[in-house]
């Protein structure tokens, strides 16, 4: 640049601190207050400032340093540094610095950093690092950091860093890291992570972690779903679901779904639910919980307390195990070790399994004791009406207060029985048995009675 020239420009700028002479003559500017003085070049077809230092400034094009006290605004591209106490503006692309005590704001691109009070806004893409007390936007995509002291939005992707102290939103796509204080939201795809405290969605594939301490939401899930109460595939997961209560997918493939509370896969299973609840509606691997169902067929494993599924030859281990052809039975007997008992027997095609509850364990003239039991046997008929049965069971056994020297707060009893019953009606039944028990001490190696066992009931549906 024309040393002579930029001194005669400074010396016509001091002197009238007004509109540039330059500019008078060649500029067709859209009116707005210029109060800075400003170094261009003498033949610069495009008007270009490569020095603006002032109040407030209205330039066409800047490349260069900017510094004005209140606003500054270029109305086609800033390529250098623009620094104002209030806001700075470009009509189109911004490529450097930009600084605004308020705001900034870039009509198409913003390449580089910009740093705000409130708002950074560049209407296409912003590329490199946004930061701002409130707010940054990106009309299209959002590439790099964006930290944001309430809200992250990019229109179209956001990729590289998000991080706002409310919530990160991306019209389609994100692409890297969001870590929202609330929440964070791609309408589409995610890859790479989300993290806030309250919800991360994901309108379609998600690819990568979402971690918050209350729900997850994607549709096509491969990864991670990680949280404190609940995450929700609603399409299919391949990956982990981990929460403190509910997992809940369409379906899953090659999948982990691990809860505090209950697992639903609404579809068909292909991996392993372990929680105290588990749902599927076919399983093709394991179920392990406390409960398990299936609605469909189980070409795996069910382990658990209570096993359920609508086909006869899956494999099941638990206290009880039920299929379509299951006979779900009440039995109500007396007997001389707990003296009234109330039982539920899951009969199968040649083993039964039961749970049940006794009163008075101990003497009727004795204060309350009772039991809970489960007992598991096999049984053959031996006459069009007459069947023979066999059981092991176990009894915990309760005696509240009757604690004294000899009989301590709980027991446990092991009981071996043979039982005969006829049937009289089709739902109507009645049986005898005899066996034995040894009751013992759960603190001490010591029996606290061993005794034949008498019992007689009827046995219904």
């Amino acid at each position: 640049m024309n040393v002579r020239i930029a001194a005669m420009l400074l010396l016509g700028y001091c002197a009238g601190m007004s509109t540039p002479a330059f500019a008078q003559k060649k500029d067709k500017l859209k009116k707005g207050p210029n109060i800075s003085l400003n170094i261009s070049a003498k033949k610069d077809s495009v008007k270009t400032t490569y020095l603006n230092i002032g109040l407030l400034t209205n330039i066409y094009q800047l490349k260069g340093i900017g510094i004005n006290a209140v606003s500054s605004v270029v109305q086609k591209d800033m390529t250098g540094f623009q620094i104002s106490g209030l806001a700075s503006i470009t009509g189109r692309h911004a490529s450097g610095f930009q600084l605004g005590g308020i705001a900034n704001v870039a009509g198409s691109n913003a390449n580089g950093i910009m740093l705000s009070g409130l708002m950074n806004v560049a209407g296409g893409k912003a590329n490199g690092i946004q930061f701002s007390g409130l707010g940054n936007i990106a009309g299209k995509i959002s590439r790099g950091v964006t930290i944001g002291g309430l809200m992250n939005l990019a229109g179209s992707e956001a990729q590289g860093v998000q991080i706002a102290g409310l919530a990160n939103i991306a019209g389609k796509s994100q692409n890297g890291i969001a870590v929202g204080g609330l929440m964070n939201v791609s309408a589409e795809k995610l890859n790479g992570a989300q993290v806030s405290t309250l919800l991360n969605i994901s309108g379609g594939e998600a690819k990568g972690a979402q971690v918050s301490a209350i729900g997850n939401v994607g549709v096509n899930v491969n990864g991670m779903q990680f949280s404190a109460i609940s995450n929700i595939a609603a399409g299919e997961i391949r990956g982990l679901q981990l929460c403190g209560a509910v997992n809940i997918a369409v379906k899953t493939e090659n999948a982990l779904q691990f809860s505090g509370l209950t697992n639903v896969c609404q579809g068909k299973l292909r991996g392993v639910q372990f929680a105290p609840g588990n749902y599927a509606g076919e399983v093709s691997g394991a179920q392990i919980g406390l409960l398990n169902l299936c609605g469909g067929n189980v070409k795996g494993i069910q382990i658990g307390i209570i096993n359920h599924s609508k086909d006869t030859t899956a494999h099941k281990l638990g206290l009880v195990n039920i299929t379509p052809k299951t006979r779900i039975q009440m039995m109500l007997y007396a007997g001389n070790t707990s003296k009234l008992n109330a039982a539920v027997r899951f009969k199968n095609r040649w083993s039964y399994t039961m749970l049940g509850i006794g009163t008075h364990y101990l003497d009727l003239n004795d204060k309350f004791s009772g039991c809970v039991f489960y007992r598991a046997g096999l049984y053959y008929p031996i006459a069009p009406k007459l069947e023979l049965s066999g059981d092991l069971g176990y009894f915990h056994v309760e005696n509240f207060e009757n604690e004294d020297a000899e009989t301590p707060e709980r027991m446990y009893s092991l009981q071996a029985r043979i039982n005969l019953e006829y049937k009289f009606k089709s739902k109507i039944s009645f049986f005898a048995s005899g066996g034995y028990g040894m009751t013992r001490y759960y603190d001490k190696n010591k029996f606290y009675e061993k005794k034949p066992i008498f019992e007689a009931g009827v046995i219904l549906f």
